[in-house]
């Protein structure tokens, strides 16, 4: 199967703002890899814009290259990265020091969960109705994803199982019955993986939801970095900015997609410990 994200593309963005032309800029880099190309550019902007705000200049070099469960376990003290977003609470980087920039800027679209079943379940699916009955289901999560600690707290049917590349062809030969991705995601990666050869599909009528806030985490050695990226992101949430992006990017998913129609079963996130503005 064809590499569902983009691999490697390394490339400098260099943003002008608001100091004079002569000044040199402060280069940081920022890790945006092993997410879909609609998330990487989502979050590339919001990076830009919330450091614009704060007034910085700033040379931005930006790595899409995919890493590994150990790799991005130590994505700061080894890969020496400045900034990267990922769910709040993330169990892989739990041994790692870090900087939490508690300021969300997916609007909980990420913990909408819709789901990918095979098309033969597609009645079994449909006749879901009660909690109950969506945890006797057995929900497939690639190892290392923060879902699976999330799912087992709350009595999910849980089988932790290959890696995004493989885990596809596991539904498909039965090892599990679902695989739950954001509303922001699910299309494109329906698309991509070509899951319609699969006999794959979107279930219509169910929605899993809890609370993943897609969050920034800056290298503890640059706090510099931190307070202005929370400066930034501060003034983009309060004067709009924020908000008029995540519309141009995933608005029209909520009419497309039928979120608010949908049966849904909320999940408590055991991963987030600490209050999020």
């Amino acid at each position: 199967m064809k590499n569902l994200f983009c691999l490697t593309r390394h490339y400098l963005i260099c943003l002008t703002l608001l100091l004079p032309l002569t000044a040199q800029a402060h280069q940081i880099s920022f890790w945006n890899g092993n997410k879909t190309p609609s998330r990487q550019l989502y979050e590339q902007q919001v990076l830009q814009a919330a450091l614009s705000a704060a007034g910085v200049k700033t040379s931005i070099d930006i790595d899409e290259r995919n890493l590994s469960v150990s790799e991005e376990a130590a994505v700061f003290s080894k890969q020496l990265f400045d900034v990267f977003a990922t769910v709040q609470g993330n169990p892989k980087l739990n041994a790692e020091n870090k900087i939490l920039i508690a300021k969300p800027i997916m609007q909980g679209l990420l913990g909408q969960r819709l789901l990918i079943i095979r098309k033969t379940d597609s009645a079994r699916f449909d006749a879901i109705k009660q909690a109950d009955e969506m945890k006797e289901m057995r929900s497939g999560i690639p190892t290392g994803w923060a879902d699976v600690t999330l799912f087992k707290a709350n009595q999910y049917n849980t089988v932790e199982i290959g890696d995004f590349e493989t885990i596809f062809q596991y539904l498909v030969n039965n090892d599990f019955d679902y695989l739950a991705l954001g509303a922001n995601e699910i299309e494109q990666v329906y698309q991509q993986a070509e899951l319609e050869k699969l006999d794959l599909t979107i279930a219509p009528t169910l929605m899993l939801r809890y609370n993943f806030p897609v969050v920034f985490y800056v290298n503890p050695n640059n706090p510099e970095l931190a307070k202005h990226l929370n400066t930034g992101l501060e003034l983009i949430i309060k004067n709009g900015t924020l908000k008029t992006m995540f519309d141009q990017h995933f608005g029209h998913l909520y009419s497309r997609l039928h979120l608010a129609d949908r049966i849904s079963f909320e999940l408590k996130n055991p991963l987030i410990k600490s209050k999020i503005n």
